[in-house]
């Protein structure tokens, strides 16, 4: 009996012979005609897909040429107007922001093409800079970014801080490079922040500015100890120079600054037998803020000292306890509106001591901050009934003249020398250093998708 064929089977090459009998090739034939239909009917199938996929293709580029033809709201604003959203962007101006990361000005250059064209057209957005220096991260890169973004800010003004974070023996010599960049514009430079660990690091920051500084306006310098061996005339040349920000004063500053023509002078911490000399010194002061402890120097006999347009005055104590301060007997203040003391540095007597300052002074006293109190506070008020507002324990309540953050570091000189992260962005130099200073690959490997997640933001 033969075995009966299944359709997927192909016929054996023995049925191609003379053997095979009239009803095998009969049957043949008619899987002959069973498949030509078969594949007709498939060919058909396949023509009507090729139709189906044809008309899809064309509905897809006409979809897709609706976007093509759309353009986003945001890009169609002038380039003045995106400029001027960028500048409110980064913080407002002196204050800085780092070279690369999230505030940025070299982020809005990753967003899209047209944006980093905007950006990079834009002078002001490179005009303040903040970076810290560290000699274990790749000086290399930051130094390429310092100096890149100082040649784009163009003719701007300038606010720089650097933070020199090393104290080794040699940072005079990594550090050199980067200080060198920055003197190279010191013409443009209005606002200066420099930190650093030690002054020795710092001297060789002040040394490296050789002036003149004819933009200079405002000058903030932070350390933690002191080295005799800072000098430079660079400040001396500053004649729009007027406010001074120190961490610690250092009689090694008493040469290089112009100090009759400040009139805003602060220092966290100065000695009280430094707290005269610096007074005597600047005697055209309109704000004066000090941070005092005793060092245990007697004081020398001391003259007096007129500040004729000091108009607000506040001492509070750099460290623990406060000593009083003999010196206040000294001072005639005519122009004084506002004045926060601690209350040990008025003994014996705080009450005759103020009222002796407001007496020789002869000054219309209208805010009083009495720190660290302990008298009744009625006694305060009976003695001075001329003074409209008094606080206690508390502070006075005022416009910081400028950014004096490094007065939020810890009484005993530890932590940071600004409460501000200056690494972030920094930390982003092994991956964002590259793709901010190539400018022509980003470019191309640019896509709609940027453009989208730009539509997406507005």
């Amino acid at each position: 009996m033969r075995t009966p064929r299944t359709g997927s089977e192909s016929a054996p090459a023995a049925t191609l012979t003379t053997e095979s009998t009239a009803s095998e090739r009969a049957a043949d034939r008619a899987r002959i005609e069973g498949l030509e239909a078969r594949i007709e009917g498939i060919e058909a199938q396949i023509l009507e897909l090729q139709h189906a996929v044809g008309a899809l293709q064309q509905e897809k580029d006409s979809v897709q040429g609706r976007l093509d033809a759309y353009t986003y709201p945001v890009l169609t604003l002038p380039n003045e107007i995106v400029s001027e959203i960028f500048l409110h962007f980064l913080p407002v101006y002196p204050h800085r922001s780092p070279l690369i990361g999230p505030r940025s000005p070299a982020l809005l250059g990753q967003i899209c093409r047209k944006w980093r064209a905007i950006a990079l057209s834009t002078p002001a957005l490179w005009r303040a800079v903040r970076l810290t220096l560290n000699k274990k991260r790749r000086r290399e890169q930051q130094l390429r970014l310092l100096d890149t973004s100082l040649e784009r800010s163009g003719s701007c003004r300038l606010s720089i801080e650097l933070c020199l974070k090393s104290d080794d023996a040699d940072s005079g010599t990594w550090e050199l490079p980067f200080l060198q960049t920055m003197a190279r514009h010191c013409a443009r430079l209005e606002h200066l922040k420099l930190r650093a660990l030690t002054l020795f690091s710092l001297s060789h920051s002040l040394s490296s500015i050789e002036g003149p500084l004819p933009l200079l306006r405002c000058f903030q310098i932070g350390a933690h100890s002191h080295a005799d061996d800072s000098s430079t005339s660079a400040f001396l040349m500053a004649p729009l120079l007027s406010r001074v920000h120190m961490n610690s004063y250092h009689y090694s500053l008493v040469s290089i600054l112009p100090w009759s023509q400040l009139t805003v002078l602060t220092a966290k911490w100065i000695a009280t037998h430094e707290f005269m000399d610096v007074l005597s010194s600047a005697v055209n002061l309109v704000f004066c803020r000090f941070g005092v402890f005793d060092r245990g120097t007697d004081e020398q006999p001391r003259e007096d000292v007129v500040l004729p347009s000091l108009e607000t005055l506040i001492l509070s104590k750099a460290v623990a306890p406060s000593l009083p301060l003999r010196s206040l007997g000294l001072l005639t203040l005519p122009a004084l509106r506002g004045l926060q003391v601690e209350e040990p540095f008025l003994q014996p007597d705080p009450i005759s001591t103020l009222v002796a300052l407001v007496s020789r002074s002869q000054c219309n006293l209208r805010e009083l901050c009495i720190t660290n109190s302990h008298l009744p506070r009625d006694m305060y008020q009976t003695a001075l009934p001329s003074v409209a507002s008094f606080i206690f324990n508390g502070q006075l309540d005022i416009d910081d003249p400028d950014d004096m953050s490094f007065w939020n570091v810890s009484e005993d000189g530890t932590g940071d020398l600004d409460s501000e992260t200056d690494s972030e962005g920094d930390e982003e130099l092994e991956g964002g250093e590259e793709s901010e200073g190539s400018e022509e690959s980003e470019g191309s490997e640019e896509s709609e998708g940027d453009e989208e997640s730009s539509e997406e933001s507005d």
